[in-house]
């Protein structure tokens, strides 16, 4: 959460995610939308009176879904009800979303200047505008930290990941999948590894930092960088 705008940002929620592994023969539990709820009253809880969702609201790329348009319209309800103010930045899944967004007064945004020095976009496409700024939050890569022991046994975090660019002067910061079953790629020390344009071109990797969440107690656990790690933990080579 950004205390000093009192704006809540969270990405890649893929609500309907449970009936698109249905038409393949995979059933599982819905649990997206009772999950996204409650992270949003989490962060309600916490202060927030802006809610930004950056991209990936919804999971089918060329369609919107029964399961997608009833969940989406339930969430954005909740969410409406809690927060003064609730923006969707436009994701790479998120075709056809603007049929919920104008009947119910959600704006629906290609990126958002949060402050003079931070901006928020989904993060799948580059941007000039957004390197001209410190700060670049975007969602898109679902990273997780994953640590493998000598015997291939893996603990899998999902992370927030910090990343400097090139110029040490500014970096991103990517946030971790919201999504339930969104359990995270392996971030890797392969500028190759990354699904970000922004990442890719720009990042310096060697230097990017996992920042893991306690679920517990809630607390923030911030790793040494990759590029420090190598060698001690395992860390994918990519994805």
């Amino acid at each position: 959460m950004h205390k000093n705008t009192a704006t809540a940002i969270i990405a890649d929620l893929h609500l309907g995610f449970e009936d698109e592994m249905a038409e393949v023969g995979v059933y599982l539990p819905r649990r997206q939308l009772t999950k996204a709820i409650a992270l949003i009253e989490e962060l309600r809880n916490l202060g927030a009176k802006r809610l930004v969702i950056n991209g990936d609201i919804k999971n089918s790329f060329n369609k919107l879904t029964f399961q997608e348009r009833e969940e989406i319209i339930k969430f954005f309800g909740k969410a409406k009800d809690m927060y003064d103010d609730v923006v969707l930045v436009r994701g790479n899944h998120d075709n056809y979303v603007s049929i919920i967004t104008e009947k119910m007064d959600v704006r629906l945004v290609p990126h958002l200047k949060l402050s003079e020095h931070i901006f928020i976009i989904h993060g799948h496409r580059e941007s000039e505008e957004a390197l001209r700024h410190k700060i670049i939050i975007i969602g898109h890569e679902h990273p997780s930290f994953n640590i493998r022991d000598e015997i291939g046994s893996v603990l899998k975090m999902p992370c927030f990941l910090r990343v400097p660019l090139k110029s040490r002067k500014k970096e991103i910061l990517v946030l971790p999948a919201a999504g339930f079953y969104q359990s995270g790629n392996p971030i890797s020390l392969s500028s190759e590894g990354y699904l970000s344009p922004l990442i890719r071109k720009y990042g310096d990797i060697n230097m990017a930092v996992p920042i893991v969440i306690d679920t517990e107690s809630r607390d923030l656990i911030e790793f040494p960088p990759l590029g420090a790690m190598e060698g001690l933990v395992r860390i994918d080579a990519g994805k």
